[in-house]
């Protein structure tokens, strides 16, 4: 991109995640912050204040409409993802940065990638582990058998029982689902980029806490078309959260953890860098060898690959195609439960979600 060419942006809601958005557009050369839409308007004048955005917007609408942005950052609630992603695509942006989980089932996925196809957008679902260095890195030493041939990958994702009634999280209408649509798509997403798809799954959702109406506990099998099994745990009900992957080879392992010095409320949206480990069977089993990593700020990463994606007319690694085999992922885990636990094969059929369904019904 040449240096005079600038890229203007727009961002649709002013939480947390939404700074890491704005600030990862102040770092990239050709990008410029003009506008913000937001219903709360305390919160969008704290935030164009923060951030020196001139034009200010009480709804998205009016923003897409008014305001000339070629590039939209999607950073609302979960509800919310599916329409302005469409509308953007619609009033002209060359490319939306939309957050994760992308929509609420396939239909609305689809509907999305679509609207973009038809505009010529570039999307990019922010799975943001696909542009940390540290992740990518794994990748390659998988791919370069370090470990020998993948058998199987455990992963872990597991959250304080901690939902407060009032939140939108804590709410299919606004939040779609639990752990595993807020937080899991994060994880399956990985997976996919390390084992490649799946086949099949066997799972089990639960709700045990009544006065929030997301899953609590989710935990099943997945068998990816590698010929790895990955198993999994979302949610749990501890005291406490973790994230961990083993990633376990004919020749070795991996082991990914995170912990609090290295969050992305500590490292101020530098996050995703994990602790890494080796193990080689040349060694003890208890012979785990530390691994370096590096800390990167992955939005940075993520808004020059949308800028170079709108350049080059390419598609993202991490794409609205790849956004949505992360939801199938988590719809097929919620189709396991209200199938009875039962064996669910890819690609999904149904197009709905099948957590909703089962909560309206009552049997969840």
């Amino acid at each position: 991109m040449s240096d005079d060419k600038r890229y203007t942006v727009g961002i649709v809601g002013c939480g947390r995640v939404a700074a890491l958005h704005a600030a990862a557009y102040t770092h990239v050369p050709g990008t410029q912050l003009v506008a913000a839409a937001d219903i709360d308007a305390d919160k969008l004048d704290l935030f164009c204040e923060r951030w020196s955005i001139p034009q200010r917007y009480d709804s998205y609408e009016e923003m897409l409409a008014q305001a000339n942005v070629d590039i939209v950052s999607v950073c609302t609630m979960d509800n919310l993802k599916g329409p302005v992603t469409i509308a953007a695509a619609e009033a002209g942006a060359r490319g939306v940065l939309c957050e994760k989980p992308m929509a609420f089932h396939l239909e609305e996925a689809d509907r999305m990638i679509a609207a973009c196809d038809r505009a010529g957008a570039k999307l990019i679902v922010n799975h943001s582990m696909r542009f940390e260095a540290n992740y990518i890195g794994i990748k390659k030493m998988i791919e370069q058998g370090e470990i020998g041939n993948l058998r199987t990958i455990r992963g872990h994702l597991l959250t304080p029982e901690r939902r407060d009634p009032a939140s939108w999280h804590a709410h299919y209408q606004t939040a779609g689902g639990g752990n595993l649509m807020h937080d899991c798509t994060h994880l399956f997403d990985l997976i996919r980029f390390y084992a490649g798809d799946p086949e099949w799954v066997f799972a089990t959702v639960e709700r045990g806490n009544k006065t929030v109406t997301i899953e609590d506990v989710g935990a099943g099998l997945f068998r990816m078309d590698s010929g790895c099994l990955f198993f999994f745990e979302s949610g749990g009900r501890r005291r406490y959260g973790t994230f961990e992957i083993l990633i376990e080879g004919d020749e070795g392992r991996l082991a990914i953890q995170h912990g609090a010095g290295n969050s992305l409320e500590r490292s101020g949206g530098y996050g995703w860098e994990p602790y890494l480990h080796r193990w080689r069977m040349q060694t003890e089993p208890v012979a785990w060898e530390p691994v370096a990593t590096q800390r990167q700020h992955a939005w940075i990463n993520a808004v020059s690959d949308l800028v170079d994606c709108i350049e080059n007319n390419r598609e993202s690694v991490s794409s609205g195609k790849q956004g949505r085999a992360a939801l199938e992922m988590i719809m097929a885990i919620y189709e396991s439960q209200r199938q009875g636990l039962a064996r669910v094969d890819f690609p999904l059929e149904i197009r709905d979600n099948p957590f909703i369904d089962m909560l309206e019904k009552g049997q969840i």
